[in-house]
């Protein structure tokens, strides 16, 4: 009788170990971004935190900015989820003004998030020109998916097709980024303190539709186009996937 191959179960422990300490490590980062903001943070601290040591670290992730890209890689995991099987229930949620909407919705509500992207504009301008030097592979899927939405909503009459594609996908993400990162500089506008994240995500919505979307309430061009649009957002999410675990292997 041969003789079992012990090669491959002996890996398996090791390997489950260190995608843990990963996470851990993942974690303790994410925690910290909350807490006390990108710049604040050494790697030391996120060591502290995590309970390994600093070598450790930089072990599963050579830099800081490639440590908090995977942060942001992980919450943009769980949301393109979400949003996947939020367009297999309502084919009208592909459309930009509600991506637009739901994103938003769901970058205020995510501490992690609203860390980056509302806390501290410099953050935000550090970690997306990190991205593009340290993720180029995924940065050129990231915009080549986006692209093809885009391209699939023209064709199927979602979107107007008066403004070439690429100023219509730099209006989209120049007005939900401006959302974003002007919020803070809005508020001495608000006649209340309460909590304006429905509103504001609602209007943002219809500037988006205002800009970009053809006029009009037909479902037939969303609910048409969404079959092209799903396998799209489902293999920027496999993308996703792979480049987080990229990350923690290395």
């Amino acid at each position: 009788m041969p003789e079992p191959d012990r090669t491959a179960s002996a890996l398996q422990p090791a390997d489950a170990d260190h995608d843990a300490r990963a996470e851990r490590i993942l974690d303790s980062a994410a925690e910290l971004l909350v807490a006390w903001g990108y710049r604040r943070i050494t790697i030391e601290d996120v060591a502290k935190r995590a309970g390994v040591g600093k070598g450790t670290v930089y072990l599963h992730f050579h830099t800081k900015e490639l440590l908090f890209l995977t942060v942001l890689l992980r919450v943009q995991a769980t949301l393109m989820d979400g949003l996947i099987a939020s367009f297999r229930r309502d084919p009208q949620l592909i459309r930009p003004s509600a991506l637009a909407r739901a994103n938003y919705t769901a970058a205020t509500e995510s501490p992690i998030l609203r860390a980056t992207l509302t806390r501290d504009n410099e953050t935000l301008g550090s970690l997306v020109s990190s991205g593009l030097r340290e993720l180029g592979d995924y940065t050129q899927v990231r915009v080549a998916v986006v692209t093809e939405y885009f391209a699939a909503l023209r064709e199927h009459g979602v979107l107007r097709t008066d403004a070439p594609l690429e100023l219509q996908l730099h209006a989209f993400v120049r007005i939900f980024y401006g959302y974003m990162v002007t919020e803070r500089a809005a508020e001495f506008m608000r006649a209340d303190a309460g909590d304006h994240t429905d509103a504001d995500a609602r209007m943002l919505a219809h500037v988006v539709a205002a800009s970009l979307e053809v006029p009009g309430d037909d479902p037939a061009p969303a609910r048409a186009a969404a079959p092209r649009v799903i396998p799209l957002f489902e293999r920027l999410l496999a993308r996703v996937r792979e480049e987080i675990a990229n990350q923690k292997r290395t």
